[in-house]
């Protein structure tokens, strides 16, 4: 009874074996998107793609970078070779960013519009040996904004974004480290069937001491992750107010514009 035994448990383990050989290296592949970007109207923008093989080998690779709905179903096919093209976004408007490097598969799309917002995924066939296989990235949300600016008005200082999609979408207020939620805020429609979300820090100039100057951050959140800064740092004794915004993108693009008002 034990040499059968034995033998079943060789051809046990040897069809483990195989099936981890000829299954496990498909379930390594993974395309890498950051989850979400944000870009000023007019701009490019580059939504990132990177494929890790671990080692598999490729013979074929298919790009798609799509718009899915809620139900997971394709609303539009924004850049293929082999499907048609987007019906929402010039063709002239979409290039690869490495078109003959099989690791990156990035997208960039110039002059983005507010009617661009929404997540895109990127989405690829891949023929491993004999088989086809697909894989699909988590999706990075592109948002569009029209105007992102602060100012000051008497005891408050003032953050405002104009953005077309305003659903999970909000600004927060930032101090010496700490954030402030808790402000006046509001959502105000534009006769352009856009938003402006506002955010109001009351009673800025009560951290005003020494004269010193002081720094305060309106950031621009998406699902609660940072997207944008802007940064207003004053005097507190009427002399020169410095404005800054900082944009946070993937590595590969970054962006940062400044402007310097005197009082």
């Amino acid at each position: 009874m034990q040499v059968p035994q034995r033998r079943i448990m060789f051809f046990y383990f040897a069809i483990l074996l195989l099936l981890r050989k000829l299954g496990g290296g498909h379930c390594t592949v993974t395309l890498l998107q950051p989850p979400a970007i944000a870009a000023i109207r007019g701009s490019s923008v580059n939504l990132s793609c990177q494929m890790q093989l671990n080692g598999v080998k490729v013979d074929r690779v298919n790009l798609y970078w799509l718009i899915r709905d809620g139900n997971n179903k394709i609303k539009d096919f924004v850049h293929s070779s082999t499907k048609p093209t987007s019906t929402r976004i010039n063709n002239s408007r979409l290039r690869l960013v490495y078109p003959d490097f099989i690791n990156d598969l990035s997208l960039t799309i110039d002059d983005v519009q507010p009617s661009y917002t929404e997540t895109y995924k990127c989405e690829t066939s891949l023929l491993i040996g004999q088989q086809s296989q697909i894989f699909t990235g988590n999706g990075t949300y592109l948002l569009v904004y029209e105007e992102f600016r602060t100012f000051k008005n008497h005891s408050d200082i003032v953050c405002q974004v104009k953005v077309q999609v305003p659903q999970n979408v909000d600004l927060v207020w930032e101090f010496q480290g700490q954030e402030y939620d808790s402000v006046s805020s509001s959502l105000i429609p534009s006769p352009d069937n856009s938003y402006w979300i506002v955010s109001a820090l009351s009673n800025w100039n009560q951290w005003c001491q020494n004269q010193q100057n002081k720094t305060f951050t309106c950031k621009l959140r998406y699902m609660e992750q940072s997207l944008m800064e802007r940064n207003i740092q004053d005097t507190c004794a009427g002399g020169e107010t410095c404005r800054h915004l900082i944009q946070h993108h993937s590595p590969s693009f970054s962006t940062s514009l400044y402007w310097v008002i005197r009082s």
